[in-house]
């Protein structure tokens, strides 16, 4: 994007992996011999934009000819609910991004805290409003004024605007500053509970390492990322509605059922890809190669 053109040859092939560069793709497409592009498709992305003329763009780049790599099965069953896209087997494929591995705490580890922690994916910022800033704080709220989470020290990550203190009503929750990789694998081994929120069809990476980490994590369903589907990733999820009520229900039966560590290490063994190894396999990689070969 800072040059003024980019030098093709006929037998090349281009990958989209947003919503504009889908747009770019397509019109390229008049200079090589190709039909369609590869779409990496990582979310619904008119999702992250009020309606309007964004919201119109994003939604129209799933009607430019391609074929799409989505991330998550659960992400291309909505694309083919609602008829958006390229979504059959010949055309499509899916992958589970690889998380962050964190080493799951022993029974013994947890049994031998002094203090239970929660974390909060707090995320203020309006480019993150599909994560429900708002509504993960006032179902917090509620659910401390229920006597959830008594003498347990509240956290938050996820907000680029650095250390500050959010007041919830006579307890207080820290929002922490970014980490490197390896400390944030750490900073979730050592919290207990975590409230991770979503407003789309993919279910996010936080709750999913959240529960890897050995949290009962609070996250919500949509359409079709039920309590069920979630479950088929990990038992360490308590999933509701996105309601307040709901929401502080969840966090009231997390709180409670904390000290079930053999829940809780189980739950940590995710089904999920924990190295992009797994993630993009061999056979997967050969699918792509040939979406990207010259055409006969």
């Amino acid at each position: 994007r800072e040059s003024d053109a980019l030098e093709v040859g006929p037998a090349d092939a281009f990958v989209a992996t947003t919503w504009w560069t889908a747009h770019i793709a397509g019109a390229a497409l008049a200079s090589v011999e190709a039909d369609r592009f590869l779409y990496l498709i990582q979310e619904y992305e008119p999702f992250t934009f009020p309606m309007g003329s964004l919201e119109a763009l994003a939604r129209a780049s799933y009607d430019l000819p391609h074929v799409a790599l989505y991330s998550t099965e659960l992400l291309r069953d909505y694309f083919r609910r609602h008829g958006i896209g390229v979504h059959g087997d010949a055309e499509s494929a899916t992958f589970r991004n690889a998380i962050t591995a964190v080493p799951p705490p022993s029974a013994a580890e947890l049994a031998a805290r002094t203090t239970r922690r929660l974390l909060f994916y707090a995320r203020p910022e309006p480019h993150a409003a599909r994560n429900m800033f708002e509504l993960g704080a006032l179902a917090l709220g509620r659910a401390l004024e229920r006597g959830a989470f008594d003498g347990w020290t509240l956290h938050g990550i996820g907000t680029v605007e650095g250390a500050r203190r959010l007041d919830l009503g006579g307890s207080s929750l820290e929002l922490l500053p970014r980490s490197e990789p390896g400390d944030y694998a750490a900073l979730l081994r050592d919290h207990d509970a975590g409230l991770a929120l979503m407003y789309t069809p993919h279910p996010s990476l936080v709750p999913i390492e959240m529960a890897s980490a050995g949290l009962l994590t609070v996250t919500n369903s949509f359409e079709n990322k039920t309590a069920e589907a979630l479950a088929g990733i990990s038992t360490n999820f308590v999933v509701a509605a996105p309601d307040i009520d709901a929401i502080a229900d969840a966090l009231c039966e997390a709180s409670a059922g904390a000290g079930d560590l053999e829940r809780r290490t189980r739950g940590a063994r995710v089904n999920w890809s924990r190295d992009w190894d797994d993630a993009l396999n061999d056979a997967l990689m050969e699918r792509v190669a040939a979406w990207l070969a010259p055409p006969d």
